[in-house]
């Protein structure tokens, strides 16, 4: 089981998914990551590296971008992956916003970036994947009022929709809308409380599981 973003999929020419619990890296591109996938280190920041070579050495960066036919994605298990298209296919991207990446603004980072390349967000497309929801996410008080302040101009009840809850998906949309996305996706499960009827929590959840369970969201030009 994985998702996918029927907005990515009407994009032409590029393969993507986002895992669960049972198929933590998507069928649909597991035969390319597994070949191609790029190396890094996740560390909660705002850094992007371009791929330009299969099984490329990246550092540490929460985000990806690239021209080429091997795929980028980012691994989470509550943080918000993000998997973006431009609309013709001929480029795309993946970033890991966890609560730090949020509050710095990545997706405002990643707008400088591709400005800085003479693009406009206008002509790309995102979906945001399944992450720790607001239902779920508690956090303190003060990180709330962090966020509320960082972003005025977003309703504060959408940002904290009840008392030291978090919803970090609305957060990043709202970035991705106010920045002019062409088209915007959001895949609404929690990784902490979205249940199948017959096997149980859908997702790794960090908050349930603890270090060390992740699932991959994975794009790919084919």
């Amino acid at each position: 089981m994985y998702f996918e973003s029927q907005l990515l999929k009407s994009v032409p020419g590029i393969t993507h998914g986002f895992g669960s619990k049972f198929d933590p890296v998507p069928t649909s591109v597991l035969k390319s990551w597994v070949d191609a996938r790029p190396t890094w280190n996740q560390v909660a920041g705002i850094e992007i590296a371009t791929i330009i070579r299969k099984g490329q050495i990246c550092g540490d960066v929460d985000g990806f971008f690239t021209t080429t036919k091997n795929p980028i994605g980012v691994k989470a298990a509550d943080c918000v992956p993000i998997l973006l298209a431009k609309k013709d296919g001929s480029k795309v991207a993946a970033l890991h916003a966890g609560w730090r990446g949020t509050k710095l603004k990545f997706v405002d980072k990643f707008s400088h970036f591709l400005e800085a390349q003479a693009e406009k967000m206008s002509d790309w497309v995102a979906a945001i994947g399944p992450a720790v929801g607001g239902c779920c996410y508690e956090v303190s008080e003060d990180l709330v009022n962090d966020f509320v302040a960082t972003f005025p101009e977003m309703d504060a009840d959408m940002i904290s929709p009840t008392y030291r809850k978090l919803d970090l998906q609305a957060v990043n949309a709202c970035e991705l809308t106010r920045l002019g996305i062409g088209a915007l996706d959001i895949i609404a499960e929690c990784t902490y409380c979205s249940m199948d009827k017959v096997k149980g929590p859908m997702f790794h959840s960090f908050r349930r599981e603890g270090a060390g369970t992740r699932q991959w969201s994975v794009i790919g030009r084919i």
